[in-house]
């Protein structure tokens, strides 16, 4: 004994640290494995937020484009028409109004600074606003339009924060002036820019194809190269990042890119993911530029380093719990061996109880067939005595002769049939047929109809006729049966009426099936474990298992239950049936 405790111990304990390695390495496998999730899941989420970012800047800019080249169209067709060029021809003459332009501008007067009527030596004749500061200043865009007498197309960030759009007048071929149409950058930020946004601290701005600034909600800067501005402002950080992505953009390149800065009234250095998109206006281009807080863009994912971080530490203390729980398991083993043979011999116990309950059936049944049994071969007896004193007395009455051997054959007939109900009763059947339960109770109060008859047993069954489940109806006959031998075994020894009622209907989902005697109650002593095997309310008899093996009959033949209760003077059972799809087959 001591050395199989000691070969045990050995075993035991290479065992616990075999599984506390195991326990490590998966442990550590799946910590990886979130670790690696979790950088994973951010790497995508920042990778969708820029896909997000370049989707919104290349929209937001694709609209801009597609409002400046509306604003160049209408300018160009008012321009052509031979109305506007008399017009403006009289203009030059001395002239002071153009209606045609006039009307052009008051129906854009909120997008426009000005329209500009300008003469071919550069010379202002007539202008159109409502500034009533307005300065005339010629600028590089006219000397360039009066040089290449062409279209011209400028970003004017430095004075006047607008986007300006030169055409010539041309009247039969030659140019004698020029339209210069001032569109208002800040209409254009307020309507097109100020609504679009990633997060609470993003914002969109818009530089000019040299990278100066013309629209920034800090109003620092106008007209300055951006990486100029903020390497003036904060002279010690490092602009490198920003100044690479400033280049991509004069490229009239789109993009995401990352770098770091500062947020519009605030000093501290941020990182910002900034998507950019150029927005072509003639032969010139707006870089409009979409920048967003990268904390912001992650603080979905600092939900999951939280998370992730807790159920790091689950695991840790989960892995602590298995380890102890490994090393309590092994530590009892002797315990647990104890505890498996008793748990091996309580099934031996178990299916030695199954059986017996079966001969238990067995020999009620055969003591039903032989009680069933008595009384026609005692009759069948009586008729043969009969027909052996017709014989010696030399009776001569053929009617009385034919009666008694139909009586015979009436006795066999019923014996039989008895026979022929009681194989049924143990025959095997389909687990997935279906049979009527009123016809099932009323084969098991056959089976005992002596016995009710004997006792005065006034059987009382009502309820609906028609309804019908699935299972083995022999089956489900011996769990009646076993109730309704109960309750003649209680109504025999009580005197006066003695009755047995029975009612079968139907609930919402369940088949209800109620047995109610007059027989006495239930003891309170052993009410509670009636259920149990080897308990019995027989004092001379029985074997305890009926009830027992009724439950488990129900519970796993068709999905039910038992339950008794004591009633005024008596026991109601209770069965309840499950219904198929939730819904009882009448027929």
């Amino acid at each position: 004994m001591e050395t199989r405790i000691k070969d045990l111990n050995i075993k035991s304990y290479y065992k616990i640290t075999k599984l506390i390695l195991i326990a490590v390495i998966i442990m550590s496998i799946i910590l990886g494995i979130l670790i690696g999730s979790y950088f994973y899941y951010r790497k995508m989420v920042i990778e969708t937020e820029k896909n997000d970012i370049l989707n919104l800047v290349s929209t937001v800019s694709s609209q801009l484009e597609l409002y400046l080249d509306r604003k160049d169209y209408y300018l160009k067709e008012v321009i052509n028409k031979s109305q506007f060029k008399s017009q403006f021809n009289e203009l030059l003459q001395g002239e002071e109004n153009v209606p045609l332009m006039e009307v052009l501008y008051d129906i854009q007067s909120k997008e426009n600074i000005s329209i500009e009527l300008i003469n071919k030596e550069g010379n202002l004749l007539k202008v159109y606003t409502s500034d009533r500061e307005y300065e005339y200043r010629r600028g590089m865009d006219i000397d360039k339009a009066i040089k290449y007498q062409d279209d011209v197309y400028y970003v004017d960030t430095k004075y006047s924060g607008t986007i300006n759009i030169i055409h010539p007048v041309l009247i039969e071929g030659d140019s004698q002036g020029f339209v210069r149409m001032k569109i208002d950058s800040d209409y254009i930020y307020e309507t097109y820019l100020e609504d679009y946004k990633i997060n609470q601290k993003g914002y969109i701005s818009v530089k000019d194809r040299y990278g100066r600034i013309l629209l920034h909600p800090s109003n620092i800067g106008y007209g300055e190269e951006v990486v100029k501005a903020r390497k003036r402002q904060y002279p010690n950080y490092d602009w490198s990042e920003l100044e690479e992505i400033v280049n991509k953009q004069m490229n009239r390149e789109s993009g995401v890119g990352e770098y770091h800065s500062i947020w519009p009234g605030e000093d501290k250095r941020v990182k910002k993911i900034s998507g950019y998109s150029p927005c072509i206006i003639g032969d010139t281009f707006l870089i409009v530029n979409l920048s967003t807080d990268y904390k912001e863009v992650i603080s979905s994912v600092r939900n999951i380093t939280e998370i992730t971080v807790i159920i790091s530490v689950l695991m840790i203390i989960t892995g602590i719990i298995m380890i102890v729980y490994i090393y309590t398991v092994e530590s009892k083993k002797n315990k647990l061996l104890v505890e498996s043979i008793y748990h091996n011999e309580l099934q031996e116990k178990n299916a030695l109880l199954m059986h017996q309950s079966k001969f238990a059936a067995m020999g009620e049944m055969l003591a039903t067939i032989a009680h069933q049994l008595k009384q026609p071969l005692n009759a069948l007896k009586l008729a043969l005595y009969n027909i052996e004193d017709y014989y010696y007395l030399k009776e001569n009455d053929e009617e009385y002769l034919n009666t008694l051997f139909k009586s015979n054959y009436k006795f066999i007939d019923k014996m039989a049939e008895t026979i022929d109900d009681f194989k049924f009763f143990f025959k095997p059947q389909n687990k997935n047929g279906e049979f009527n339960v009123y016809n099932a109770i009323m084969f098991s109060i056959d089976l005992n109809i002596d016995r009710i008859n004997n006792f005065e047993i006034n059987i009382d069954i009502q309820g609906d006729k028609d309804i019908t489940t699935i299972g083995e109806s022999n089956i489900f006959s011996q769990v009646i049966l076993n109730l309704i031998n109960n309750s003649i075994d209680a109504l025999s020894d009580i005197e006066g009426d003695r009755y047995l009622k029975i009612l079968v209907h139907e609930e919402e989902k369940n088949i209800v099936i109620e047995l109610e005697d007059n027989g006495g109650g239930i003891k309170e002593d052993i009410k509670d474990k009636l259920f149990e095997p080897y308990v019995t309310t027989k004092e001379n008899h029985g074997t305890g298992l009926g009830l027992y093996i009724s439950k488990i009959i129900l519970k796993e033949k068709f999905n039910g239950d038992l339950f008794i209760e004591n009633t005024e003077g008596g026991v109601k059972e209770r069965i309840i049936l499950i219904k198929e799809d939730g819904d009882a087959t009448r027929k």
